[in-house]
This record gives structure tokens, sequence and C-alpha cells, in this order.
């Protein structure tokens, strides 16, 4: 089972990537929703990373990582108005993908599928996670191909 896991997490991924690689410049800043393009990539990414850790305590962000970056919306978790100086660029957003895809087999192969996840707040066992997280990136890889077909992008690769 564990197998079918990384399978579905790597062609989630690839997926994912697909849309990075298809978006056009002035479309991965846009500012016309409140969300832009690249920080709908970065929460998915982020959170691939974190629901793949073994909990809040011992997740390393990613070396580029800026506070509330992933955070979507205009307010962090703590009600402040979100700051955001700098944008992540297409190819700092694919090295990110990149180390999260060249890791996950180990970090699904070390997990025991019965134990708790490790976030209090998902009442699931490491495997639930596992569905929840793979879930997560396709709902965003989602909303990212539809902004692609809303500027005539067609043909996002269905990965296996």
């Amino acid at each position: 089972m564990k197998n079918e896991i990384v399978t579905e997490y790597k062609g989630s991924l690839k997926m994912l990537i697909d849309t990075v690689h298809k978006c056009p410049d002035d479309l991965w800043e846009s500012a016309a929703y409140e969300n832009p393009y690249w920080r709908i990539v970065y929460h998915t990414l982020f959170y691939t990373a974190f629901y793949l850790s073994a909990g809040p305590d011992g997740f390393i962000p990613w070396d580029k990582h800026q506070p509330n970056y992933h955070v979507l919306g205009s307010t962090a978790h703590d009600g402040q108005p979100l700051v955001i100086k700098h944008r992540y660029s297409k190819a700092d957003l694919l090295g990110y993908a990149d180390v999260i895809f060249n890791s996950l087999e180990d970090k699904v192969n070390n997990a025991n599928f019965t134990d708790a996840t490790g976030f209090e707040w998902i009442a699931l066992n490491r495997f639930g996670l596992h569905l929840y997280n793979i879930r997560h990136v396709q709902h965003h890889t989602g909303q990212l191909t539809e902004r692609l077909h809303q500027v005539g992008i067609r043909g996002i690769n269905w990965e296996r």
C-alpha cells in the first residue's frame, strides 16, 4: 500500500509542477486574485512537506521559507495583516517541489500508517493523513488549472 501512496503523491506533485511550468509570468504574479498563483503553489508545497513530517515540533521549513508566506488570504494565523515583501520565482518553487518529491518516498515508507498523525487538529491516522495531503495537492492543482484555462492554456498532463 505504501507504493500506491508514493505513486499518488508523485502523480499529484507532477501535475502541480506542470501547472507551474505552464503558468505565464503575468499570471504568476497577477494581483487580480486575493492569492496570486505563486502563493497558492507555495501554500500547497509548504503543507505537503508539513504533513509529510512527523508533526509540527519536528518540522523543518524550507530554507527559503518566509514567515506566513504559506498562509492564504490577507491575515496571518494571529489575526495580523499578512505582509508579503517579495514573491517566490518559478525556479524557487520548482526547486522546493524537487526537494519534497525526492524525500517523500522515505517519509512514506518510514511511517507507520496506524500511528496518530502528530497534528492534534487532524483526527486521522497516518494513512488518512496521506490521503488528506494528496487531496490537498489535487485541490489546489485544480484551482491553478482553472486559472490557466481562464487565460486559454489547456493541456495539463494527467500523471501517474
